[in-house]
């Protein structure tokens, strides 16, 4: 599915010109290293991270900004559903202090499956796509200028 996405976005960015098609390809670059660093810290799968790298790619600038916003908010909201679900807010929220103020926590950051459980991160991403497109349809869509 990425590869296909990535293919079908980088052909519709081409009819926009080279330049369209070189800021998606750094979109996906960019991404997809970002999302690896993600990866080796445990915090989202191999599968996920290509499959934003594709998405972002096809999306294109500004859009690609809007949906990867939109993804993050849909994750956070939905890891407090699963952890709340599964009782084990107090941990997951314990456990995020950790990776976000590790000094002032005094503990090293814990990897989270081992902590608060895994969540299925492509229902967030499938969120943030949906968001993007339902905002693009009310006309309701966020901006991003360089």
């Amino acid at each position: 599915i990425p590869a296909v996405l990535l293919a079908g976005g980088l052909v519709v960015a081409a009819f926009g010109g080279w330049s369209y098609a070189a800021v998606s390809i750094g979109l996906c670059v960019l991404v997809f290293a970002l999302g690896t660093a993600l990866f080796s810290l445990k915090l989202i799968g191999g599968g996920d991270v290509k499959l934003l790298a594709a998405a972002a790619a096809a999306l294109g600038w500004p859009n690609s900004a809007a949906f990867l916003l939109y993804t993050v908010l849909a994750g956070g909201i939905i890891g407090l559903i699963i952890a709340i679900a599964r009782g084990r807010l107090r941990p997951t929220i314990l456990n995020l202090r950790s990776m976000i103020f590790p000094v002032l926590s005094g503990a090293r950051p814990a990897a989270l499956p081992s902590v608060a459980g895994s969540m299925p991160y492509g229902l967030a991403i499938f969120a943030g796509a949906a968001s993007l497109a339902v905002g693009e349809a009310l006309g309701l869509s966020l901006r991003f200028s360089l």
